[in-house]
């Protein structure tokens, strides 16, 4: 009866209500070389102003690539971006880290609640063998772009407030105001919603509308299996 739908090559996330679409929001989505899986899941946590614990993609192919970079002009990324560092339990004097040496695996790493936080202000939870999970940014404009591939996998979302609020419609004490609040004060709250509300990732690159109009979009994963065809008109 309701569900949320994101078309990954439309960067689209629509919430479905009795069979009709009564919200739509521009998403992010993963980038050709981090693609965001297909999948079918629940929506079960909301996460407030959540804390990012970066996920070894992340960690291997930008975190510790940059540190290296950063080291060799004098600078330490993990102090610039508020990032901690923990290794046997417990936080690692960023100082004392020669990212030379780092590999993936050698510490773990977290992002407390904040305006540098990629996850802004809210994390929508669901089971994903990949690890991914819809959010916040911090940055809102590369939602103006036609072309929003530029994700490691995760989906942002627009307006992510108001998606919330659907998801927290028939929970008692929750009005847009209160998720207002939450945003304004930075405070850490986590809530599971009562009813889980079911999530498909889709991949749909050319759909028919009700007034006959073809939309295509392009297939960013190369899953339609046109590419050769394609490319010699």
């Amino acid at each position: 009866k309701k569900y949320v739908l994101v078309n990954i090559p439309a960067a689209h996330v629509e919430v479905v209500e009795g069979q009709r679409i009564v919200a739509r929001y521009a998403g992010v989505v993963g980038r050709s070389d981090r693609p965001t899986p297909l999948l079918l899941s629940s929506i079960s946590t909301l996460n407030f102003n959540p804390v990012w614990r970066l996920p070894p993609t992340v960690v291997s192919e930008d975190l510790i690539p940059r540190g290296r970079e950063m080291q060799s002009k004098g600078k330490n990324v993990l102090t610039k971006f508020h990032i901690d560092a923990y290794g046997g339990g417990k936080k690692v004097d960023p100082e004392t880290i020669d990212w030379s040496k780092v590999s993936p695996g050698t510490y773990s790493y977290s992002q407390q609640p904040g305006k540098d936080n990629p996850l802004g202000f809210l994390k929508i939870n669901f089971n994903s063998a990949e690890s991914v999970y819809m959010h916040d940014t911090p940055s809102e404009r590369i939602f103006g772009r036609n072309y929003r591939s530029a994700s490691s996998g995760c989906i942002r979302v627009h307006n992510i407030e108001h998606l919330a609020m659907w998801l927290l419609a028939d929970q008692p004490g929750w009005s847009e105001e209160r998720i207002q609040e939450l945003k304004e004060s930075g405070e850490r709250l986590d809530v599971r919603l009562k009813r889980p509300v079911q999530l498909r990732f889709a991949y749909i690159t050319a759909w028919a509308t009700e007034d006959g109009v073809v939309q295509f979009r392009r297939d960013l994963y190369e899953k339609d299996g046109v590419g050769a065809v394609a490319s010699a008109y």
